[in-house]
């Protein structure tokens, strides 16, 4: 698809000096900018076209570049602003569209009801694509990844369909998250008791990030996961192992591993510091009966 597909009617081409003041918000304009370099557009119309049931109506690249604007502004939560902001000659300049094609609230509505669960993999897709996008102009030599959740608190909202108890004392979801450079490059959305190494969605997901990465970027570059004392399991230690990338596990202190610890000479030991007074650390390998080899 031609890029210039997806270039909006008022674009911004110069920036002047005027008395008047257009809008209080003039650094979404850079927001803009932004979206449309990371190409993520054709990415958007590629999985999500389809859902455009009439020429007639605006391309769905707009609607998901008037949504992201929305989150990026952060003005308010309520889907009736978008009402508001419609209103807004200065707003729709700004980002680069005519008023006409400022969506209601009721045109959101609609098209938030147009998207099933399953719509998940088509979004997982779009990232893991921009993934690939990025490694490709930063060419890193190791590819450092880091694998967490993050806890939705949803105590305080109206409507709280599927919530469930998180280890955090409220009630919400726990998405899963892979992290790349400060970036979301995969995720899963779950339920709120479903506690980091939940079934087998951290091992498929990296299956499925270094497959992507193999084939799609290098087949040699160096992979590291990171993750926390909540993903300390064989089994994705094993993954990490089956699949040629390196790890790095926050481990917990059983009684085994105060038992070793507390037994090591003193040359065992060296010092080290970052930003809180220096100490003495010790990088014993760890291993339990139940597991195969000793890590």
């Amino acid at each position: 698809m031609k890029k210039n597909v997806f270039k909006s009617k008022c674009k911004i081409n110069k920036i002047g000096v005027t008395n008047d003041t257009l809008t209080g918000r003039g650094g979404m304009s850079l927001f803009v900018k932004y979206l449309s370099s990371v190409e993520i557009y054709p990415l958007l119309e590629e999985f999500f076209g389809d859902i455009r049931k009439s020429g007639k109506g605006l391309p769905v690249w707009n609607i998901f570049k008037q949504i992201f604007c929305w989150f990026y502004d952060g003005t308010s939560r309520h889907l009736n602003s978008f009402d508001q902001l419609r209103a807004d000659e200065g707003y729709a300049s700004v980002i680069e569209n005519s008023q006409t094609e400022m969506v209601s609230s009721h045109q959101i509505k609609r098209f938030y009801k147009s998207f099933s669960w399953v719509c998940g993999g088509p979004f997982r897709k779009i990232l893991r694509k921009m993934f690939i996008w990025r490694l490709r102009r930063e060419n890193p030599e190791v590819i450092d990844l880091t694998l967490d959740t993050m806890v939705m608190d949803n105590d305080e909202a109206q409507k709280r369909y599927g919530v469930q108890p998180t280890y955090k004392k409220v009630k919400g979801f726990q998405p899963l998250q892979a992290i790349w450079n400060g970036k979301i490059v995969d995720a899963v959305f779950r339920g709120g008791k479903k506690h980091s190494n939940y079934g087998n969605t951290v091992v498929n997901m990296m299956r499925d990030l270094v497959r992507v990465i193999r084939e799609e970027y290098s087949e040699t570059v160096t992979i590291i996961v990171r993750l926390d004392s909540g993903f300390f399991d064989e089994k994705i230690l094993q993954a990490c192992d089956n699949l040629g990338v390196g790890f790095i596990c926050t481990g917990k202190m059983y009684k085994g591993v105060k038992e070793y610890v507390g037994v090591q000479l003193e040359d065992q030991w060296v010092n080290y510091s970052n930003r809180v007074p220096e100490r003495s650390i010790n990088y014993p390998g760890y291993t339990k009966v139940s597991w195969l080899r000793y890590y």
